[in-house]
């Protein structure tokens, strides 16, 4: 709680002095639209090519490689921190709808794995992946609909970026060698 009270206090501090006016936009942006970037041209251009990627792919989508705007190379990123708008063209709702059930059962089977380790350690470190994985997920979708900031936030498992899936990848090998590592034997005395 002190923690929290000592960064309450020093958050317009920080606001106004270690972010820059760019800084400042990008994160007021999807709350005050037409006071940061009234025109759209701006910090507003990528997030709306987003949406209109993502509208644009309806249902079903219009196939895979066959994406108008993705395709066409307008919105930068397509491959990284907005992968989710080029699933949401090129396979729609449909493609969405899986993507994100395929990382909720990801995370899912993170916590599980964590419950049955009998371990608070491994319970602790399963909880804090999918923590990871969760925000992750969240941030990237919120930014990729235009309802969060764009920080630059990959998806986890579909972005094409070399240090976070490396990151994913060696999270879910602890994940692995936490449900594989044998329960703990309780101390034996000789007289057992």
């Amino acid at each position: 709680m002190l923690g929290g009270a000592i960064l309450a206090a020093l958050t317009p501090l920080i606001w106004f002095n270690l972010f820059q006016q760019y800084q400042r936009d990008r994160i007021e942006a999807p709350f005050f639209p037409d006071r940061v970037d009234p025109n759209r041209q701006g910090v507003l251009w990528q997030p709306d090519m987003s949406v209109r990627a993502i509208r644009s792919g309806g249902f079903t989508g219009q196939g895979l490689g066959k994406g108008r705007i993705t395709q066409a190379g307008i919105m930068p990123g397509q491959n990284t921190d907005f992968i989710f708008s080029a699933v949401g063209e090129e396979l729609g709702f449909i493609g969405c709808v899986l993507a994100i059930l395929l990382l909720v059962m990801i995370i899912i089977r993170c916590v599980y794995v964590g419950i049955k380790s009998n371990n608070t350690l491994g319970l602790l470190v399963c909880t804090g992946i999918s923590s990871m994985l969760i925000a992750q997920t969240i941030e990237n979708v919120g930014m990729c609909i235009g309802v969060l900031p764009v920080i630059g936030v990959t998806l986890p498992f579909f972005s094409s970026g070399g240090s976070s899936l490396v990151t994913c990848l060696a999270a879910m090998g602890i994940v692995s060698g936490i449900k594989m590592r044998p329960k703990p034997i309780r101390f034996r005395t000789m007289w057992n």
